[in-house]
C-alpha cells in the first residue's frame, strides 16, 4: 500500500509554451502550475477525479492568494511543494511554496476550495476529520485566509471580452487562467515590459459559462501600481470575480 505524503514535492521544467515575451514563465502558467500539483495531490489523498465521479462533486478553487519573489526562465527547473492546512467553514485550505533548485523561493501561496456537489451547485462539507486535511494546520506559506477583496469606491475603465472556445475548461466554463490573463490584456505592452506582478488575488464569486459576454471592469488600487478588477455580466450587473494584481518596477 502506497504511503500517503501529507506534503507533496515535484519537480517542473520550464517549457517554452508556459513562458511570455520575457522568456520566463508567465504569471498564468504559475496559477496553472498551484492548479496543476494541487490536482496531483488530490488524486494521490484519493479525492481526485475518481473520486468525484463516484460522489457527484467537484472541486472548484475559490480564493487565491501568491506573492511572486521571481520568474523562473524558459527551460529552468523548480521545485514544487504543496499541502493542505486545515478546513476554514466550508473551504479546504491549501498552501504553496515554490523554489529554485538553489532553494531561493520562486512563490509563496495560499489558497481556499470547496467541494460541490454538482447537481445541487452547492457547496459541502466531506470527511472534514479525515487527518489528510488537517495533518499540516500549523504549516505556513502564508498565514491567514485569502483576503475577501471589498467592492471599489472609484469610477473604472471599462473592457468587453466574450467567452470562446479557447477560453473553456472542462466544464464549458472560463478557465482559471484566462481570468488572469484578461486581467493583464487590460494593460499595453510598454507597462507590461516596465513592470512585473509580484502579486495576485483572485475571489472566484460565479462561473461565466461559454458564449457569455463579460464587463470588465479595472480600478486603480490604493497602493501604487496595483488594480482591483471586477468581472460582472452585462445585462444584469451579476458579479462573478474580483481579483487583485500588484506590481513593481
Amino acid at each position: 500500500m502506497t504511503k500517503l505524503r501529507s506534503i507533496l514535492s515535484e519537480k517542473q521544467l520550464i517549457s517554452s509554451a508556459e513562458t511570455d515575451f520575457t522568456k520566463r514563465l508567465s504569471l498564468s502558467s504559475l496559477v496553472n502550475l498551484h492548479i496543476q500539483i494541487a490536482w496531483h495531490h488530490a488524486e494521490h489523498l484519493g479525492y481526485g477525479k475518481d473520486f468525484l465521479h463516484e460522489n457527484g462533486l467537484v472541486w472548484m478553487l475559490s480564493r487565491l492568494h501568491i506573492k511572486i519573489d521571481q520568474y523562473p526562465e524558459w527551460n529552468e527547473m523548480i521545485n514544487l511543494e504543496s499541502w493542505p492546512k486545515g478546513i476554514r467553514r466550508l473551504f479546504y485550505m491549501r498552501d504553496f511554496h515554490f523554489r529554485d533548485l538553489s532553494g531561493k523561493t520562486v512563490s509563496k501561496a495560499t489558497s481556499e476550495w470547496l467541494i460541490i456537489n454538482w447537481k445541487a451547485k452547492r457547496p459541502k462539507l466531506y470527511n472534514p476529520d479525515n487527518n489528510v486535511f488537517n495533518e499540516n494546520m500549523d504549516r505556513y506559506a502564508l498565514e491567514g485566509a485569502v483576503p475577501e477583496l471589498a467592492p471599489p469606491d472609484n469610477q473604472p475603465e471599462l473592457f468587453h471580452n466574450r467567452v470562446v472556445y479557447s477560453d473553456i475548461d472542462l466544464n464549458q466554463h472560463l478557465t482559471t487562467t484566462r481570468y488572469i490573463e484578461w486581467m493583464l490584456d487590460c494593460f499595453d505592452m510598454e507597462y507590461l515590459k516596465q513592470h512585473q506582478c509580484n502579486e495576485l488575488i483572485v475571489n472566484f464569486i460565479k462561473e461565466i459559462p461559454y458564449g457569455t459576454e463579460v464587463l470588465i471592469s479595472r480600478y486603480p488600487a490604493n497602493t501604487l501600481n496595483s488594480y482591483l478588477y471586477e468581472y460582472c455580466l452585462p445585462n444584469d450587473q451579476t458579479l462573478c470575480f474580483r481579483g487583485q494584481v500588484s506590481f513593481s518596477e
